[in-house]
């Protein structure tokens, strides 16, 4: 598992999404899980950790770029 500081104003979407490429649903809720304390927001500030968990690579991946 790696962990993310993310800078002011980052999204959580746009993090999932730099790092995996992806905004697949079992990708987002393993990575929701890992960040339960970030849930109630919607921008991130500066400080923030984020841990990011590691995947096999799929071919079936989705290629969606935000969900808000």
């Amino acid at each position: 598992m790696t962990q993310y500081r993310p800078q002011e104003g980052e999204r959580l979407d746009t993090i999932i999404f730099k790092a995996y490429g992806s905004l697949d649903a079992d990708i987002v809720e393993r990575v929701m899980d890992e960040n339960k304390h970030l849930l109630e927001r919607t921008v991130l500030v500066a400080g923030d950790v984020v841990y990011l968990p590691t995947f096999e690579q799929s071919s079936s991946v989705s290629t969606t770029k935000a969900l808000w």
